[in-house]
């Protein structure tokens, strides 16, 4: 599975990127939300390491993905964190960044809590997120897929 994070890495990091620069631009929020990099790591990424682990014919199909989904999710996350601290340290208005919204720009956040706690904190919520959705989907769609070539083996097996 060599290689399997290096180009939903890239992407993250384009989502990343991209995002900051449209909210600091301005955007409206339904255009900054097309980047979100959330719905990347929870969805759409388990869904292709599925398709690649589950093709490569890997004896622990649902450990790999649980850990490539854990470890991508965790890699995502760091490049999320340094926009926090942006948002901290400039005390950024977007509602994602509002302690309302989960964040840690707001009256009462202490520095360690901006820069460490918070950031921190929902980078583990994401983890657990990410394992539970993408991973749990993840893992039907590779129980569907091995039933289904266990099923055309025992149909070629029993002509």
């Amino acid at each position: 599975m060599k290689g399997i994070l290096k180009w939903p890495l890239i992407i993250a990091a384009f989502l990343v990127v991209v995002r900051v620069v449209l909210e600091r631009a301005g955007a409206p929020e339904t255009v900054n939300n097309i980047f979100s990099v959330v719905v990347f790591y929870v969805l759409i990424a388990p869904l292709y390491f599925v398709f690649r682990i589950a093709g490569s014919g890997i004896a622990a199909p649902y450990k790999t993905l649980l850990k490539t989904t854990a470890l991508f999710t965790a890699l995502a996350r760091s490049m999320v964190i340094p926009t926090y601290w942006l948002a901290y340290m400039y005390q950024w208005p977007q509602y994602r960044f509002s302690v309302a919204g989960g964040g840690n720009v707001g009256p009462g956040v202490s520095p360690f809590m901006g820069y460490v706690g918070i950031p921190l904190v929902a980078a583990a919520v994401w983890i657990l997120i990410s394992l539970i959705v993408g991973g749990g989907l993840g893992s039907i769609l590779i129980a569907v897929k091995r039933k289904s070539a266990r099923k055309a083996s025992d149909t070629v097996t029993a002509q």
